[in-house]
């Protein structure tokens, strides 16, 4: 996957066509924002490394699942975090998805490989079958191309379960390792210490847009709006399911955008306090 994506963006870079919007996501990916919030995220992730080294737990073996985690799971959930909290068990299913058994599974499967180029053959295959069963769905003339490929993914995938018990069977002691329980255990110790880092972004990410909201409906009144946002801080504080109710609770939005004195602020909070914000 990291040879195609370089071969990808080196042909993005090289097309005249493609080559202004990448040039543009990068510009706007290097914005000093983005990037202490991403520079928090890795000093945060080092922050776990050092505890799991401590107890001896980690140490260089597993340098390539750490980075693998940190590209594929830490990045990607600070990515999608952006309204999370909208569903009230989303902090315990970004948990659970680490250790049911399909996480286990993955795993499994993930332990045997088949040789370089045989890879590098398989990634835009099945990247092309999935594409074709994505587009697809989108429309029920489709369907029947949708259950071929569908097929051809399951028929494959079974294919992979049975070529890795064969290679667990041949090789049984290597399997059975101390060194692949820690493999697996990896990303699960990290998800988990990964979660309060992940709430304090979300939280300070909806204190952030309620500052935004708030400067916008009282850009004549900056005082104002320092007061509300002051009170409903002391209202809400680090609880991030009584702000997201409050944001999202259509009364307030609008009240916030009438607030015309201190008084009404005051008013506010006192009708939030008691729908339970």
């Amino acid at each position: 996957m990291a040879v195609w994506l370089a071969v990808g963006l080196v042909w993005m870079f090289l097309s005249g066509r493609t080559r202004p919007a990448l040039q543009q996501l990068l510009r706007s990916f290097f914005q000093w924002k983005i990037l202490l919030i991403v520079l928090a995220m890795l000093l945060y992730v080092g922050l776990e490394i050092f505890c799991l080294r401590s107890v001896g737990f980690w140490d260089t073996s597993l340098l390539k699942d750490t980075i693998l985690w940190t590209l594929g799971v830490a990045f990607v959930l600070l990515v999608n975090s952006g309204t999370p909290t909208q569903d009230e068990h989303y902090f315990r299913k970004v948990l659970l998805d680490n250790v049911k058994m399909v996480a286990l599974l993955e795993f499994i499967v993930n332990l045997y490989t088949f040789n370089f180029w045989v890879e590098i053959i398989l990634v835009p295959v099945l990247f092309l079958f999935g594409g074709i069963s994505a587009v697809a769905a989108s429309d029920k003339k489709y369907l029947a191309a949708k259950k071929l490929f569908d097929f051809v993914i399951t028929v494959f995938g079974l294919y992979l379960l049975g070529f890795t018990i064969v290679s667990i069977v041949h090789d049984i002691r290597v399997f059975a390792s101390m060194e692949n329980l820690r493999s697996f255990l990896l990303p699960i110790f990290l998800s988990l210490g990964y979660l309060p880092f992940l709430y304090a972004f979300i939280l300070y990410a909806s204190y952030e847009t309620l500052s935004v909201r708030l400067s916008i409906f009282l850009r004549d009144n900056r005082s104002l709006a320092r007061y509300a946002k002051r009170k409903i801080f002391e209202m809400c504080f680090l609880n991030l399911r009584r702000l997201d109710r409050f944001m999202n609770y259509e009364d307030a939005v609008i009240d916030l955008m009438n607030l015309k004195d201190r008084d009404d602020v005051v008013r506010l909070i006192q009708e939030g306090r008691k729908r339970g914000f």
